[in-house]
């Protein structure tokens, strides 16, 4: 594996613009590392179940609670039993529903210095393959219910040696794996801060997905900043209604367990259950992303809205046109925060301002540590007013992509990280979202790669080209849409080809929109379909297209 430059490298330490007196701060943020002087991932754990073993780690909704000296016991258990079975430095893919075991299984990974690789639970055989093989792990951990899927991918992974199935009741999914090995003590492990922890496969521009490679620096400079701009306590309760897939989950397990806090999960977000499971589990703290504002401000007023502890929220992408409403609704702020899986919390709104930028739509500024650039196309640095690529810097960003360094090189060109998101500045320092540079299609939360879409829809026998593209939506961020050119002489329904692309692809992933075209697509000198002129077409690209959720092509 070639990582281009050191993880603990400080990305931008030089050609730094200096920070006008006059841009809003963080106020009241302790020192760096003050938080969190732990040195891994591992010691998080071991600590913080060690300090206050009968306080609960996590409570699954409809499911168990785990106090920490279980948690940590099971966790020593699985990690034993995997002792023989790798070394640092191999990969384990994991594709489990939220469960227990997936932490169980991820802390048990990461004792014995080998990474996680994340699957979503939901792949199929088209995406969950190209992130096996491109892993080339030594272990799978799967759910009963992807056992086919990992099965049917497992031919191009010749060094898969176990395929570790987590069935049965929650929490003992596990259990045969605990059971069959001495337990690993937590407070030996070796691991090194520079130890890839995780792998997250993110949403390219120019092909497939490309595995982000993350390290223990960079799970405890995103745990550090966090527990430093909003202090919390044994009292606090933190609500994941995300996909253990995700990082975020894992984040806010172990900022509970650095702070003695608790995690609530829910097994998947629900807007008719959302506000009885913040009251009846007491929770103190919301993380949401995407549409979930959007979602359950459609829902019917209830009194439990308001009967909670919760004293505030943090949220990618809030709209700010619901803003005020949330507030008024709720009754406790929504702090909008930027940040990706390579750079972690890159901007978030201070804590001291919440009520003045209401409704505004800003993503705050950078914390302590961080530095946000908006350049023009040259990397040189735009006024004020005028928006720019935000390029990334500061210590512990992500480690690389993994197997491709040669765009690792070009993403961390000039020493920062080029994020391809497009922002502006206002006269006190403010960054405001604008759009994207890459060709990704943001839906509900998840990225997806228009390239990977069109992948799969270009291999069906009857399709020549296909070119993928978003359209905007007012609930769900973006919605897909695909163009299809057919052979001649052949035909194919929309109906067919869902069903082809729910083989091949992840639920999320899959096209609502689709419009065929009679003749081939305007193209660039390069060739590649020319998408700037499909999204220009018409002012409303659902016209003339065929709508899975109606069934009939729109007028």
């Amino acid at each position: 594996m070639t990582v281009p430059f050191s993880p603990r490298e400080e990305l931008g330490v030089t050609n730094i613009p200096p920070r006008p007196d006059s841009w809003v701060r963080h106020q009241n943020v302790a020192p760096d590392w003050s938080a969190l002087p732990q040195q891994t991932v591992i010691e998080i754990v071991a600590k913080g179940c060690l300090e206050d073993p009968e306080r609960p780690a996590i409570i699954i909704d409809g499911g168990p609670t785990m106090t920490r000296r279980e948690f940590l016991d099971r966790c020593q258990r699985f990690a034993g039993y995997l002792s023989d079975k790798v070394k640092p430095g191999d990969r384990v893919v994991m594709m489990l529903d939220n469960r227990l075991e997936f932490m169980i299984a991820l802390f048990g990974i990461i004792a014995n210095r080998a990474t996680m690789v994340s699957i979503a639970p939901t792949a199929m055989q088209y995406d969950a393959g190209h992130i096996v093989k491109d892993a080339q792990p030594t272990v799978a951990i799967c759910g009963s219910a992807q056992k086919p899927i990992i099965d049917a991918v497992r031919a191009n992974v010749p060094a898969m040696a176990h395929v570790i199935v987590v069935d049965g009741e929650e929490p003992d999914g596990l259990k045969p794996y605990e059971d069959a090995g001495e337990p690993f003590d937590f407070l030996k492990a070796a691991c090194q801060r520079e130890d890839i922890v995780t792998v997250y496969y993110t949403s390219g521009t120019t092909g497939a997905p490309k595995g982000c490679m993350l390290h223990h620096g960079w799970w405890l400079r995103v745990i550090d900043i966090d527990l430093r701009l909003f202090r919390r306590g044994w009292q606090d309760r933190q609500l994941c209604c995300l996909p253990f897939y995700y990082a975020d989950p894992a984040i806010q397990l172990l900022t509970s367990l650095a702070s003695r806090g608790t995690m609530v999960a829910m097994r998947r977000f629900s807007v008719s259950r959302f506000w009885e499971v913040v009251a009846q589990y007491d929770a103190t703290e919301i993380l949401s992303i995407a549409s979930i504002p959007a979602l359950l401000m459609k829902g019917e007023p209830g009194p439990t809205e308001k009967d909670h502890r919760i004293r505030l929220a943090i949220h990618a992408g809030l709209p700010k046109e619901l803003h005020a409403e949330m507030v008024e609704r709720y009754g406790f702020h929504w702090h909008n925060q930027y940040g990706s899986t390579e750079g972690g919390v890159m901007s978030r709104v201070p804590h001291h301002m919440a009520d003045e930028l209401i409704g505004t739509g800003t993503m705050g500024v950078e914390p302590p540590g961080v530095t946000i650039r908006l350049v023009d196309d040259n990397d040189v640095d735009v006024p004020p007013g005028e928006a720019g690529e935000c390029l990334i810097g500061g210590p512990d960003l992500y480690a690389g992509y993994l197997n491709r360094p040669d765009v690792t090189t070009e993403a961390n060109r000039g020493g920062w990280y080029h994020s391809g998101d497009v922002a502006r500045r206002d006269e006190r320092g403010l960054l405001y979202f604008v759009g994207r540079k890459k060709e990704i299609i943001r839906r509900m939360g998840e990225n997806i790669s228009a390239t990977e879409v069109e992948g799969v829809l270009r291999s069906h026998p009857k399709v020549i080209e296909a070119a993928v593209v978003p359209v905007p939506d007012t609930l769900r961020g973006e919605e897909v849409k695909a163009y299809l050119q057919l052979k001649p002489g052949e035909q194919l329904s929309p109906e067919e080809v869902i069903a082809f692309c729910r083989q091949n692809l992840a639920a999320f992933k899959i096209p609502r929109f689709i419009e065929y075209r009679e003749t081939d697509f305007e193209r660039t000198p390069s060739m590649r379909v020319q998408k700037q002129g499909l999204i220009k077409e018409k002012d409303d690209l659902r016209q003339g297209a065929w709508d899975r959720e109606t069934g009939k092509v729109q007028q």
